[in-house]
């Protein structure tokens, strides 16, 4: 690139040139928020294959040695009698206008002879930020430990960057979902009583929500409701009030007193209320995680697990520790939430026998009372590695995915590039690159959480808008 730039250096070949990349799309994308009109960036494109322009390039950002480059600029080497007296810069990813800046480029007739000579010998390639500045973190919290910086010097297009633009605009008003969204009800479409969901607040005065089906009754679809048709004599469970055993043998359940907001109050079996809910209501895990129900072994495995989901619990991760409590084993179990708790052991070993295995492996407890078993449930390294590797491709699956689900925003009329659906899943989108290496989880609006496969909502967690 270095010498399709500078005058003073040899010609390229053909293959050189043939080898400059083009602007990538997502930088393309984001000086389409700056406010630089699509035709003039495609005039670009196509003057750049047609080998008329050479105007950008992909830099290595670096620390400027000598301390002469004033703050705020930035100088880079090779360009010769060519240099630019702005660049536009940004990183990847880059998915927003507020990714990339213009900052002004330092002339080599500002350095002494000296220091001339040796930006020289640094030859193109390198793009030189000042001492002690903080401008790196501007450019979408980038840093100097071998980040490549992508520029662009081409004046008609910094030209159309509208610098006095809010980067952080943002089409439609953006409410922040109350207590409402998230609740379930039961509500009737077409004549038929359907399980929907709460997914979104639309607006306000009067406060209004999107609402989504949540059964397989029919085809999923959406209503909107104010405040007042939701709570309107809906059956949505208020508060639980007790538990009971009834039934005998194989017939037994387990039933829970349940407050509607109709205001009557029933006794409903667990069967029951899981027709009503894909996920447990709040009211009921919260009384099930106060009165103990989710460890003493009461109620059946599955529907212990179906209230823990609604109370938010992640996967297993590991387990760390165990006791003895009245003749039984419990171990400490730890969850992708960050959450842990001392779960018996016939539990833990429904959740997850690998886990239990493993730990047994570590603390060498084949072959005591309690733990015989448990050898055959020890995970070799080699499945170890399975597992993680299996864990990475979920992860690169998940990060696609949000990366579709941005373009894909970005691209359509009626969302837009300032839409807020747009930006978060860009911004959910960067996130997910870290997941592999730290952990975590995502967090969504509770409307855009629900458009995850469940494999997915595994790395994701819902938040206020």
């Amino acid at each position: 690139m270095g010498r399709i730039i500078n005058d003073h250096l040899k010609d390229p070949t053909e293959r050189q040139k043939r080898e400059v990349k083009k602007p990538c799309n997502d930088v393309m994308r984001v000086l389409l928020c700056k406010g630089v009109d699509g035709d003039v960036l495609q005039r670009y494109e196509d003057d750049f294959k047609e080998q008329i322009k050479f105007n950008h390039a992909s830099l290595i950002g670096v620390i400027d040695p000598t301390g002469l480059i004033p703050s705020g600029k930035v100088f880079i080497p090779g360009m010769g009698n060519k240099t630019p007296s702005r660049v536009f810069v940004t990183r990847n990813p880059c998915t927003e206008g507020k990714d990339g800046i213009v900052a002004e480029v330092a002339s080599s007739r500002d350095f002494p002879d000296d220091v001339v000579e040796f930006f020289d010998s640094l030859g193109f390639g390198a793009l030189v930020f000042p001492l002690g500045d903080e401008l790196p973190t501007k450019i979408n919290n980038g840093d100097l430990d071998g980040d490549p910086y992508f520029c662009m010097w081409d004046e008609e297009v910094l030209r159309g960057i509208n610098l006095d633009s809010d980067d952080d605009r943002c089409e439609g008003k953006v409410l922040t979902d109350d207590d409402v969204v998230g609740y379930e009800l039961i509500y009737k479409i077409d004549g038929i009583d359907r399980a929907v969901k709460v997914v979104h607040k639309l607006k306000e005065d009067p406060d209004t929500y999107l609402v989504e089906t949540d059964d397989k009754k029919g085809p999923q679809t959406h209503r909107e409701l104010t405040r007042d048709q939701i709570f309107a004599g809906r059956h949505v469970l208020t508060e639980v009030v007790g538990h009971r055993y009834k039934g005998k043998g194989k017939s037994k359940d387990f039933e829970f007193g349940c407050k509607w907001s109709s205001g009557g109050e029933t006794w409903e079996s667990s069967k029951s209320i899981r027709k009503l809910y894909p996920v447990s209501p709040e009211p009921l895990s919260e009384y099930a995680q106060s009165k103990g129900l989710l460890s003493d072994g009461l109620l059946p495995t599955n529907f212990c697990k179906w209230v823990k989901k609604g109370l938010g619990e992640g996967d297993m991760t590991k387990i760390t520790d165990h006791k003895t409590v009245h003749g039984n084993i419990e171990v400490l179990c730890h969850y992708s939430n960050g959450n842990e708790e001392w779960v018996p052991m016939d539990e833990a070993k429904e959740d997850c026998k690998i886990f239990l295995g493993a730990y047994a492996k570590d603390k060498n407890l084949f072959g005591q009372p309690g733990w015989e078993k448990m050898q055959g449930y020890w995970l070799s390294e080699v499945h170890d590695v399975m597992c993680k590797q299996m864990r990475s491709n979920e992860i690169n699956s998940f990060v696609s995915t949000l990366y579709k689900k941005w373009t894909q925003a970005f691209d359509i009329n009626d969302v837009g590039r300032y839409h807020w659906e747009t930006t978060t899943w860009g911004s959910a989108y960067k996130q997910s690159l870290e997941l592999d290496k730290h952990g975590g989880l995502i967090r969504l609006p509770l409307l855009m959480y629900r458009k995850l496969t469940p494999k997915q909502q595994k790395y994701a967690d819902t938040v206020s808008s």
